[in-house]
Protein backbone atom coordinates (compact mmCIF):
# COMPACT_ATOMS: atom_id res chain seq x y z
CA UNK A 1 0.00 0.00 0.00
CA UNK A 2 1.27 3.47 -0.91
CA UNK A 3 0.00 6.88 0.30
CA UNK A 4 1.03 10.21 -1.23
CA UNK A 5 0.02 13.85 -0.99
CA UNK A 6 -0.15 16.40 -3.80
CA UNK A 7 -0.62 20.09 -2.97
CA UNK A 8 -2.78 21.73 -5.65
CA UNK A 9 -2.48 25.26 -4.29
CA UNK A 10 -2.10 27.00 -0.92
CA UNK A 11 -5.41 25.66 0.43
CA UNK A 12 -6.25 22.56 -1.64
CA UNK A 13 -4.61 19.18 -1.84
CA UNK A 14 -5.19 15.55 -2.81
CA UNK A 15 -4.22 12.43 -0.87
CA UNK A 16 -3.89 9.28 -2.99
CA UNK A 17 -4.10 5.82 -1.41
CA UNK A 18 -2.92 2.96 -3.66
CA UNK A 19 -4.08 -0.44 -2.49
CA UNK A 20 -3.40 -3.92 -3.88
CA UNK A 21 -5.82 -6.78 -3.39
CA UNK A 22 -3.11 -8.74 -1.58
CA UNK A 23 -3.10 -5.96 1.06
CA UNK A 24 -6.65 -6.87 2.10
CA UNK A 25 -7.17 -10.45 0.84
CA UNK A 26 -6.43 -12.19 4.14
CA UNK A 27 -8.62 -9.81 6.14
CA UNK A 28 -11.49 -10.29 3.68
CA UNK A 29 -11.18 -14.08 3.81
CA UNK A 30 -11.09 -14.08 7.61
CA UNK A 31 -14.16 -11.86 7.96
CA UNK A 32 -16.15 -13.78 5.33
CA UNK A 33 -15.43 -17.01 7.28
CA UNK A 34 -16.60 -15.35 10.50
CA UNK A 35 -19.82 -14.30 8.75
CA UNK A 36 -20.36 -17.98 7.84
CA UNK A 37 -20.18 -18.83 11.55
CA UNK A 38 -22.32 -15.96 12.84
CA UNK A 39 -24.84 -16.03 9.98
CA UNK A 40 -24.80 -19.57 8.48
CA UNK A 41 -26.28 -20.01 5.03
CA UNK A 42 -29.49 -21.98 4.74
CA UNK A 43 -28.77 -25.73 4.52
CA UNK A 44 -25.31 -25.49 6.09
CA UNK A 45 -24.14 -25.77 9.65
CA UNK A 46 -22.22 -22.78 11.09
CA UNK A 47 -18.78 -22.57 9.44
CA UNK A 48 -19.38 -25.48 7.03
CA UNK A 49 -20.52 -23.62 3.88
CA UNK A 50 -18.02 -23.61 0.96
CA UNK A 51 -15.75 -20.56 0.79
CA UNK A 52 -16.85 -19.79 -2.76
CA UNK A 53 -20.51 -19.70 -1.69
CA UNK A 54 -19.76 -17.52 1.34
CA UNK A 55 -17.82 -15.13 -0.87
CA UNK A 56 -20.76 -14.91 -3.26
CA UNK A 57 -23.15 -13.93 -0.45
CA UNK A 58 -20.94 -11.91 1.87
CA UNK A 59 -17.95 -10.94 -0.27
CA UNK A 60 -19.20 -7.56 -1.61
CA UNK A 61 -20.24 -6.11 1.76
CA UNK A 62 -17.24 -7.49 3.65
CA UNK A 63 -14.83 -6.28 0.97
CA UNK A 64 -16.35 -2.79 1.08
CA UNK A 65 -16.01 -2.69 4.88
CA UNK A 66 -12.42 -3.97 4.95
CA UNK A 67 -11.24 -1.67 2.16
CA UNK A 68 -13.03 1.32 3.73
CA UNK A 69 -11.32 0.72 7.09
CA UNK A 70 -7.91 0.13 5.53
CA UNK A 71 -8.06 3.19 3.29
CA UNK A 72 -9.56 5.40 6.00
CA UNK A 73 -6.85 4.44 8.50
CA UNK A 74 -4.11 5.09 5.95
CA UNK A 75 -5.64 8.44 5.00
CA UNK A 76 -5.91 9.79 8.54
CA UNK A 77 -2.51 8.39 9.57
CA UNK A 78 -0.95 10.27 6.66
CA UNK A 79 -2.73 13.51 7.62
CA UNK A 80 -1.61 13.18 11.25
CA UNK A 81 1.96 12.10 10.56
CA UNK A 82 2.51 14.90 8.03
CA UNK A 83 0.75 17.47 10.25
CA UNK A 84 -1.64 18.58 7.52
CA UNK A 85 -3.96 21.24 8.98
CA UNK A 86 -7.20 20.27 7.25
CA UNK A 87 -10.57 22.01 7.30
CA UNK A 88 -13.70 19.88 7.52
CA UNK A 89 -13.24 16.25 6.46
CA UNK A 90 -11.58 14.69 3.37
CA UNK A 91 -14.02 14.25 0.48
CA UNK A 92 -13.84 11.56 -2.25
CA UNK A 93 -12.29 12.90 -5.44
CA UNK A 94 -14.49 12.70 -8.52
CA UNK A 95 -11.75 10.77 -10.40
CA UNK A 96 -11.93 7.82 -7.99
CA UNK A 97 -13.42 4.83 -9.85
CA UNK A 98 -12.78 1.43 -8.32
CA UNK A 99 -14.26 -2.06 -8.87
CA UNK A 100 -13.83 -3.50 -5.38
CA UNK A 101 -14.51 -7.12 -6.42
CA UNK A 102 -12.37 -7.28 -9.55
CA UNK A 103 -9.56 -4.71 -9.53
CA UNK A 104 -6.24 -6.12 -8.40
CA UNK A 105 -4.88 -2.61 -7.90
CA UNK A 106 -7.17 0.09 -6.46
CA UNK A 107 -6.51 3.81 -6.34
CA UNK A 108 -8.49 6.11 -4.02
CA UNK A 109 -8.17 9.89 -4.15
CA UNK A 110 -9.42 12.34 -1.53
CA UNK A 111 -9.74 16.12 -1.77
CA UNK A 112 -8.46 18.05 1.24
CA UNK A 113 -9.23 21.61 2.25
CA UNK A 114 -6.15 23.08 3.91
CA UNK A 115 -6.05 25.85 6.49
CA UNK A 116 -4.02 28.88 5.46
CA UNK A 117 -1.02 29.83 7.55
CA UNK A 118 -1.67 32.69 10.00
CA UNK A 119 1.38 34.87 10.56
CA UNK A 120 -0.12 37.50 12.88
CA UNK A 121 1.88 38.57 15.94
CA UNK A 122 0.35 40.73 18.65
CA UNK A 123 2.13 43.91 19.69
CA UNK A 124 1.48 47.38 21.10
CA UNK A 125 1.28 48.86 17.58
CA UNK A 126 -2.13 47.21 17.23
CA UNK A 127 -4.82 49.58 18.59
CA UNK A 128 -8.17 48.29 19.82
CA UNK A 129 -10.79 50.64 21.32
CA UNK A 130 -12.42 49.95 24.69
CA UNK A 131 -15.64 51.88 25.21
CA UNK A 132 -16.65 52.91 28.73
CA UNK A 133 -20.33 53.80 28.94
CA UNK A 134 -20.86 57.14 30.67
CA UNK A 135 -23.18 56.94 33.68
CA UNK A 136 -25.32 60.10 33.64
CA UNK A 137 -27.32 61.68 36.45
CA UNK A 138 -30.46 60.66 34.57
CA UNK A 139 -29.41 57.00 34.60
CA UNK A 140 -28.86 57.24 38.37
CA UNK A 141 -32.25 58.96 38.81
CA UNK A 142 -34.00 56.26 36.76
CA UNK A 143 -32.32 53.43 38.69
CA UNK A 144 -33.31 54.97 42.03
CA UNK A 145 -36.89 55.57 40.85
CA UNK A 146 -37.12 51.95 39.72
CA UNK A 147 -35.87 50.69 43.10
CA UNK A 148 -38.17 53.00 45.04
CA UNK A 149 -41.11 51.45 43.21
CA UNK A 150 -39.70 47.94 43.52
CA UNK A 151 -39.21 48.26 47.27
CA UNK A 152 -42.34 50.31 47.83
CA UNK A 153 -45.50 49.20 49.64
CA UNK A 154 -49.13 48.94 48.61
CA UNK A 155 -51.41 51.36 50.47
CA UNK A 156 -55.06 52.34 50.16
CA UNK A 157 -55.64 54.89 47.43
CA UNK A 158 -58.50 57.20 46.53
CA UNK A 159 -57.93 57.30 42.78
CA UNK A 160 -56.35 54.61 40.65
CA UNK A 161 -53.54 54.93 38.11
CA UNK A 162 -52.14 52.45 35.60
CA UNK A 163 -49.90 50.90 38.28
CA UNK A 164 -52.68 50.37 40.85
CA UNK A 165 -53.98 47.02 42.02
CA UNK A 166 -57.80 46.94 42.12
CA UNK A 167 -60.30 44.61 43.73
CA UNK A 168 -63.88 44.39 42.63
CA UNK A 169 -66.90 42.25 41.87
CA UNK A 170 -67.87 41.34 38.30
CA UNK A 171 -70.97 40.06 36.53
CA UNK A 172 -71.25 38.79 32.96
CA UNK A 173 -73.54 40.76 30.61
CA UNK A 174 -75.68 39.61 27.70
CA UNK A 175 -75.73 41.23 24.26
CA UNK A 176 -78.24 43.85 25.48
CA UNK A 177 -75.96 44.90 28.32
CA UNK A 178 -78.09 43.29 31.02
CA UNK A 179 -76.90 40.83 33.63
CA UNK A 180 -76.73 37.45 31.90
CA UNK A 181 -78.95 34.76 33.37
CA UNK A 182 -76.71 31.96 34.66
CA UNK A 183 -73.64 34.01 33.70
CA UNK A 184 -70.35 34.24 35.50
CA UNK A 185 -70.20 36.19 38.76
CA UNK A 186 -66.94 36.94 40.52
CA UNK A 187 -66.40 38.35 43.99
CA UNK A 188 -63.31 40.38 44.90
CA UNK A 189 -61.25 39.58 41.83
CA UNK A 190 -57.87 41.30 41.45
CA UNK A 191 -57.10 43.47 38.42
CA UNK A 192 -54.13 45.61 37.37
CA UNK A 193 -54.28 47.62 34.16
CA UNK A 194 -50.49 47.47 33.69
CA UNK A 195 -50.75 43.81 32.62
CA UNK A 196 -53.49 44.34 30.02
CA UNK A 197 -52.65 44.02 26.33
CA UNK A 198 -55.38 46.32 25.00
CA UNK A 199 -54.70 49.99 25.77
CA UNK A 200 -58.32 51.04 25.28
CA UNK A 201 -59.59 48.55 27.85
CA UNK A 202 -56.70 49.31 30.22
CA UNK A 203 -57.51 53.04 30.12
CA UNK A 204 -60.94 52.32 31.68
CA UNK A 205 -59.15 51.49 34.97
CA UNK A 206 -57.15 54.71 35.10
CA UNK A 207 -58.58 57.41 37.38
CA UNK A 208 -61.42 55.38 38.90
CA UNK A 209 -62.59 55.55 42.53
CA UNK A 210 -64.01 53.08 45.03
CA UNK A 211 -67.68 52.50 44.16
CA UNK A 212 -67.30 53.26 40.45
CA UNK A 213 -69.11 50.84 38.13
CA UNK A 214 -68.37 50.43 34.44
CA UNK A 215 -68.31 47.89 31.62
CA UNK A 216 -65.23 46.30 30.11
CA UNK A 217 -64.32 43.23 28.07
CA UNK A 218 -61.79 40.88 29.76
CA UNK A 219 -61.19 38.84 26.60
CA UNK A 220 -60.23 41.96 24.65
CA UNK A 221 -58.25 43.39 27.58
CA UNK A 222 -55.97 40.33 27.81
CA UNK A 223 -56.00 39.43 24.11
CA UNK A 224 -57.68 36.11 24.90
CA UNK A 225 -54.93 34.94 27.28
CA UNK A 226 -56.52 31.88 28.89
CA UNK A 227 -54.29 31.95 31.99
CA UNK A 228 -55.16 35.59 32.76
CA UNK A 229 -58.88 35.08 32.10
CA UNK A 230 -59.01 31.92 34.19
CA UNK A 231 -57.45 33.73 37.18
CA UNK A 232 -59.62 36.84 36.85
CA UNK A 233 -62.94 35.02 36.33
CA UNK A 234 -62.11 32.25 38.82
CA UNK A 235 -63.01 29.52 36.33
CA UNK A 236 -61.25 26.50 34.92
CA UNK A 237 -59.06 27.15 31.88
CA UNK A 238 -61.37 25.07 29.72
CA UNK A 239 -64.18 27.54 30.47
CA UNK A 240 -62.10 30.71 30.30
CA UNK A 241 -62.61 31.54 26.61
CA UNK A 242 -65.40 33.98 27.43
CA UNK A 243 -65.87 36.91 25.05
CA UNK A 244 -68.74 38.66 26.87
CA UNK A 245 -68.66 42.14 28.36
CA UNK A 246 -68.61 42.35 32.17
CA UNK A 247 -69.76 45.01 34.60
CA UNK A 248 -67.27 45.63 37.38
CA UNK A 249 -67.75 47.51 40.64
CA UNK A 250 -64.54 48.79 42.22
CA UNK A 251 -64.37 47.91 45.94
CA UNK A 252 -60.72 48.56 46.81
CA UNK A 253 -57.79 50.48 45.35
CA UNK A 254 -54.20 49.83 46.28
CA UNK A 255 -51.51 52.19 45.02
CA UNK A 256 -47.77 51.84 45.25
CA UNK A 257 -46.15 54.10 47.82
CA UNK A 258 -42.53 54.59 46.88
CA UNK A 259 -39.91 53.61 49.44
CA UNK A 260 -38.51 56.45 51.53
CA UNK A 261 -34.90 57.48 50.93
CA UNK A 262 -33.60 56.21 54.25
CA UNK A 263 -31.09 53.68 55.57
CA UNK A 264 -33.57 50.82 55.29
CA UNK A 265 -33.99 51.60 51.59
CA UNK A 266 -30.22 51.94 51.10
CA UNK A 267 -29.71 48.48 52.58
CA UNK A 268 -32.51 47.07 50.41
CA UNK A 269 -30.72 48.26 47.29
CA UNK A 270 -27.05 47.94 48.25
CA UNK A 271 -27.20 45.00 50.64
CA UNK A 272 -27.38 44.74 54.40
CA UNK A 273 -23.60 45.19 54.78
CA UNK A 274 -23.59 48.68 53.28
CA UNK A 275 -22.39 51.58 55.42
CA UNK A 276 -24.11 54.24 53.29
CA UNK A 277 -25.99 56.67 55.54
CA UNK A 278 -27.05 59.62 53.35
CA UNK A 279 -28.53 60.29 49.93
CA UNK A 280 -25.34 61.71 48.39
CA UNK A 281 -23.32 58.61 49.27
CA UNK A 282 -26.20 56.43 48.09
CA UNK A 283 -26.23 58.12 44.69
CA UNK A 284 -22.47 57.56 44.39
CA UNK A 285 -22.95 53.88 45.25
CA UNK A 286 -25.73 53.52 42.67
CA UNK A 287 -23.54 55.19 40.05
CA UNK A 288 -20.75 52.73 40.80
CA UNK A 289 -23.22 49.84 40.67
CA UNK A 290 -24.42 50.90 37.21
CA UNK A 291 -20.82 51.23 36.05
CA UNK A 292 -20.13 47.65 37.16
CA UNK A 293 -23.28 46.47 35.42
CA UNK A 294 -22.07 48.11 32.19
CA UNK A 295 -18.69 46.37 32.23
CA UNK A 296 -19.96 43.21 30.45
CA UNK A 297 -21.33 45.42 27.66
CA UNK A 298 -17.97 47.17 27.30
CA UNK A 299 -16.12 43.87 27.40
CA UNK A 300 -18.35 42.38 24.73
CA UNK A 301 -17.87 45.41 22.50
CA UNK A 302 -14.11 44.96 22.91
CA UNK A 303 -14.40 41.40 21.59
CA UNK A 304 -16.35 42.65 18.55
CA UNK A 305 -13.74 45.29 17.73
CA UNK A 306 -10.81 42.98 18.49
CA UNK A 307 -12.21 40.30 16.19
CA UNK A 308 -12.62 42.79 13.33
CA UNK A 309 -9.22 44.45 13.79
CA UNK A 310 -7.21 41.26 14.31
CA UNK A 311 -8.86 39.55 11.34
CA UNK A 312 -7.93 42.55 9.18
CA UNK A 313 -4.36 42.49 10.53
CA UNK A 314 -4.04 38.80 9.67
CA UNK A 315 -4.55 39.60 5.99
CA UNK A 316 -6.65 37.97 3.28
CA UNK A 317 -6.34 34.33 4.49
CA UNK A 318 -7.46 32.40 1.39
CA UNK A 319 -9.84 29.51 2.00
CA UNK A 320 -10.74 26.40 -0.03
CA UNK A 321 -14.17 27.90 -0.68
CA UNK A 322 -15.52 25.38 -3.20
CA UNK A 323 -14.31 22.50 -1.03
CA UNK A 324 -16.03 23.97 2.04
CA UNK A 325 -19.30 24.40 0.14
CA UNK A 326 -19.14 20.74 -0.93
CA UNK A 327 -18.37 19.69 2.63
CA UNK A 328 -21.30 21.64 4.11
CA UNK A 329 -23.67 20.39 1.38
CA UNK A 330 -22.65 16.79 2.12
CA UNK A 331 -23.22 17.33 5.84
CA UNK A 332 -26.72 18.58 5.14
CA UNK A 333 -27.43 15.57 2.94
CA UNK A 334 -26.22 13.21 5.69
CA UNK A 335 -28.50 15.00 8.17
CA UNK A 336 -31.46 14.41 5.86
CA UNK A 337 -32.21 18.08 5.29
CA UNK A 338 -34.50 18.89 2.39
CA UNK A 339 -32.64 22.01 1.26
CA UNK A 340 -28.94 21.25 0.94
CA UNK A 341 -27.94 24.14 -1.32
CA UNK A 342 -25.54 26.74 0.08
CA UNK A 343 -26.46 30.35 -0.64
CA UNK A 344 -23.76 32.97 -1.23
CA UNK A 345 -24.86 34.76 1.95
CA UNK A 346 -24.48 31.56 3.99
CA UNK A 347 -21.12 30.83 2.42
CA UNK A 348 -19.73 34.30 3.08
CA UNK A 349 -20.94 34.15 6.70
CA UNK A 350 -19.27 30.77 7.14
CA UNK A 351 -16.01 31.99 5.57
CA UNK A 352 -15.95 35.09 7.78
CA UNK A 353 -16.44 33.06 10.95
CA UNK A 354 -13.91 30.45 9.88
CA UNK A 355 -11.24 33.07 9.17
CA UNK A 356 -11.70 34.49 12.66
CA UNK A 357 -11.57 31.02 14.22
CA UNK A 358 -8.26 30.36 12.47
CA UNK A 359 -6.86 33.67 13.71
CA UNK A 360 -8.16 33.02 17.23
CA UNK A 361 -6.74 29.48 17.38
CA UNK A 362 -3.38 30.75 16.15
CA UNK A 363 -3.27 33.57 18.71
CA UNK A 364 -4.46 31.31 21.54
CA UNK A 365 -1.51 29.01 20.83
CA UNK A 366 0.88 31.96 20.58
CA UNK A 367 -0.41 33.35 23.90
CA UNK A 368 -0.29 29.94 25.60
CA UNK A 369 -3.98 29.99 26.58
CA UNK A 370 -4.88 27.05 28.82
CA UNK A 371 -8.15 26.72 30.70
CA UNK A 372 -8.07 25.60 34.33
CA UNK A 373 -10.94 24.73 36.69
CA UNK A 374 -10.45 28.10 38.39
CA UNK A 375 -11.14 29.86 35.07
CA UNK A 376 -14.42 27.98 34.65
CA UNK A 377 -15.46 28.74 38.25
CA UNK A 378 -14.77 32.44 37.68
CA UNK A 379 -16.72 32.42 34.41
CA UNK A 380 -19.67 30.73 36.14
CA UNK A 381 -19.61 33.35 38.92
CA UNK A 382 -19.53 36.24 36.42
CA UNK A 383 -22.27 34.63 34.33
CA UNK A 384 -24.53 34.25 37.38
CA UNK A 385 -23.77 37.83 38.46
CA UNK A 386 -24.68 39.11 34.99
CA UNK A 387 -27.95 37.14 34.95
CA UNK A 388 -28.95 38.48 38.37
CA UNK A 389 -28.20 42.06 37.30
CA UNK A 390 -30.64 41.64 34.40
CA UNK A 391 -33.34 41.16 37.03
CA UNK A 392 -32.30 44.36 38.79
CA UNK A 393 -30.21 42.59 41.47
CA UNK A 394 -26.98 44.57 40.99
CA UNK A 395 -25.38 43.95 44.37
CA UNK A 396 -26.26 40.35 45.16
CA UNK A 397 -24.45 38.74 48.11
CA UNK A 398 -21.53 36.54 47.10
CA UNK A 399 -23.18 33.43 48.55
CA UNK A 400 -26.28 33.98 46.41
CA UNK A 401 -24.20 34.46 43.27
CA UNK A 402 -22.21 31.28 43.96
CA UNK A 403 -25.40 29.27 44.56
CA UNK A 404 -26.79 30.53 41.27
CA UNK A 405 -23.50 29.68 39.52
CA UNK A 406 -23.66 26.12 40.84
CA UNK A 407 -27.21 25.74 39.49
CA UNK A 408 -26.09 26.89 36.05
CA UNK A 409 -23.19 24.42 36.08
CA UNK A 410 -25.66 21.56 36.62
CA UNK A 411 -27.45 22.43 33.36
CA UNK A 412 -25.76 20.97 30.25
CA UNK A 413 -26.45 23.92 27.94
CA UNK A 414 -25.54 26.53 30.54
CA UNK A 415 -22.35 24.64 31.46
CA UNK A 416 -21.25 24.50 27.82
CA UNK A 417 -21.93 28.23 27.46
CA UNK A 418 -19.96 28.97 30.64
CA UNK A 419 -16.99 26.92 29.43
CA UNK A 420 -16.99 28.90 26.18
CA UNK A 421 -17.11 32.09 28.24
CA UNK A 422 -14.11 30.88 30.27
CA UNK A 423 -12.09 30.37 27.10
CA UNK A 424 -13.13 33.75 25.69
CA UNK A 425 -12.50 35.57 28.98
CA UNK A 426 -8.95 34.26 29.21
CA UNK A 427 -8.26 34.78 25.52
CA UNK A 428 -9.47 38.39 25.38
CA UNK A 429 -7.79 39.21 28.70
CA UNK A 430 -4.49 38.08 27.15
CA UNK A 431 -5.22 40.08 23.98
CA UNK A 432 -5.83 43.21 26.09
CA UNK A 433 -2.41 42.75 27.67
CA UNK A 434 -0.69 42.25 24.31
CA UNK A 435 -2.17 45.13 22.26
CA UNK A 436 -2.64 48.84 22.89
CA UNK A 437 -6.10 49.47 24.35
CA UNK A 438 -7.55 52.92 23.72
CA UNK A 439 -10.18 53.66 26.38
CA UNK A 440 -12.96 55.98 25.27
CA UNK A 441 -15.88 57.21 27.40
CA UNK A 442 -19.07 57.59 25.35
CA UNK A 443 -22.78 58.02 26.00
CA UNK A 444 -25.09 55.04 25.98
CA UNK A 445 -26.73 56.48 22.84
CA UNK A 446 -23.40 56.60 20.98
CA UNK A 447 -22.58 53.13 22.26
CA UNK A 448 -25.76 51.78 20.64
CA UNK A 449 -24.94 53.60 17.42
CA UNK A 450 -21.79 51.51 17.11
CA UNK A 451 -23.99 48.48 16.45
CA UNK A 452 -26.46 50.40 14.31
CA UNK A 453 -23.63 51.53 12.02
CA UNK A 454 -22.48 47.94 11.56
CA UNK A 455 -25.99 46.76 10.67
CA UNK A 456 -26.18 49.31 7.86
CA UNK A 457 -23.00 48.02 6.25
Amino acid sequence: MNVSFEQIDAVNGIVTVELKREDVASDIAKEVAQMGVRHPLKGFRPGKAPKSLLMKFYGPSVTADVVDRKVGRALYDHIRENKLHVLGEPLPNADTKVDLMNDEEMTFKFDLGLAPAVELKLNKRINVPYYIIEVTDQMVDDAIAHDRKRLGTLVDGEVSDMESMLRGSMVELDEQGNEKEGGIKVERTVISARYMDDKEEAAKFDGVKVGDTFTFNPHKAYNGNVAELSAMLNVDRSAADVKSDFRITIEEIKVNKEAEMNEEFFKGVLGTETEVKDEAAFRDAVREMIQRANVPESNYRFTVDAQRILTDKAGELPLPEEFLKRFLKQRREEDGKENTEITDEEAQGMFKQLRWQLVKDHLAEELGIKIEKEDIDTAAFLFAQEQLSQYGIYNAPEDLVRQQAERYMQDDRAREMIQEHAIDNKFYAAVREAVKVNEKTISVEDFRKLYEAEQKK
